[in-house]
């Protein structure tokens, strides 16, 4: 059987997606997007036509949901009567299961990679991870796709799904979180923001960059709480006294980095000296 494929949504990660698909040989008959201005950029890099969502259904026998989550359910149930028996349906959120779907050929493949923009160089996907969840014919059928534009994939349960999105999200978005604290700290002391972007940034990704091409994270750890430095410590916490916020957020996180540092081989009675500065 041809594979026909059509994109719902010609967003940021579904035009992504799509076009580095495209770039394997896959042919798409159509996209649709209720933004006509995203629907026609689809249409532009896919080579394809604009189509409506029930034209696509009956044309296509690969579905690409790539539209917001709370879409998702509500457009499969308006075009449930159009879509073939043994088409494949796709859709990409990080928390929404398969399940959305009734369809004996249902996945769920969310990328662990941001996508501000529609990102369409080269090599895009290589080496990005997806965690894919449905059934194992879709699963068979949608990873070699996945590795065809070098993506790599993992296969999760249902049950799990929300628990791996909250991983996702403690590893991008309460990243931002945990930086913007950071910065009130930089404009407490009357920095720019010139001055503060680029000590801050450049000592995080040194960090990030260290930890990811460690072994464990035991070799990336530096700092006060690694050395069991308790007089620095205390002058971290107390330092933070005007911005409470920060201090028990710098308590919290430091109480985490004790584990490490024990494994690093810090003496106990290190460890109980900072437990006590820190609890």
């Amino acid at each position: 059987m041809a594979l026909k494929f059509g994109l719902y949504g010609a967003g940021n990660l579904g035009l992504s997606l799509a076009a580095a698909l495209r770039k394997t040989g896959k042919d798409f008959v159509g996209v649709c997007d209720i933004n006509p201005a995203a629907a026609r950029k689809g249409a532009d890099v896919l080579k394809c036509p604009v189509v409506n969502a029930s034209s696509l259904a009956r044309d296509a026998n690969v579905l690409l949901f790539a539209v917001p989550d709370d879409r998702i359910a509500t457009l499969y149930e308006e075009l449930a009567d159009y879509i073939a028996s043994d088409a494949l349906l796709v859709h990409f959120s990080g928390v929404l299961t398969s399940e959305v779907f009734t369809s004996s050929l249902r996945l769920s493949a969310h990328p662990a990679q941001t996508f501000p923009y529609p990102r369409l160089e080269k090599d895009v996907f290589k080496d990005v991870y997806f965690a894919v969840e449905g059934t194992d014919q879709a699963k068979a059928f949608f990873q070699p796709l996945l590795e065809k534009i070098g993506a790599n994939a993992f296969v999760i349960s249902a049950q799990d799904k929300q628990l791996y999105h909250s991983m996702c999200v403690f590893a991008s978005n309460l990243l931002i979180a945990l930086l913007r604290y950071t910065e009130d700290i930089g404009v407490a002391l009357g920095l720019s923001e010139t001055e503060r972007r680029g000590s801050i940034f450049r000592l995080a990704r040194e960090t990030i960059n260290n930890a990811a091409e460690s072994e464990s994270f035991n070799n990336a750890l530096s700092g006060p709480v690694s050395r069991g430095d308790t007089e620095t410590v205390q002058k971290n916490i107390e330092s933070l006294e005007g911005l409470p916020a920060q201090q028990k957020l710098y308590a919290a996180l430091s109480l985490r980095l004790l584990e490490i540092a024990r494994r690093k081989g810090l003496p106990e009675e290190r460890i109980r000296a900072l437990e006590k500065l820190l609890l």
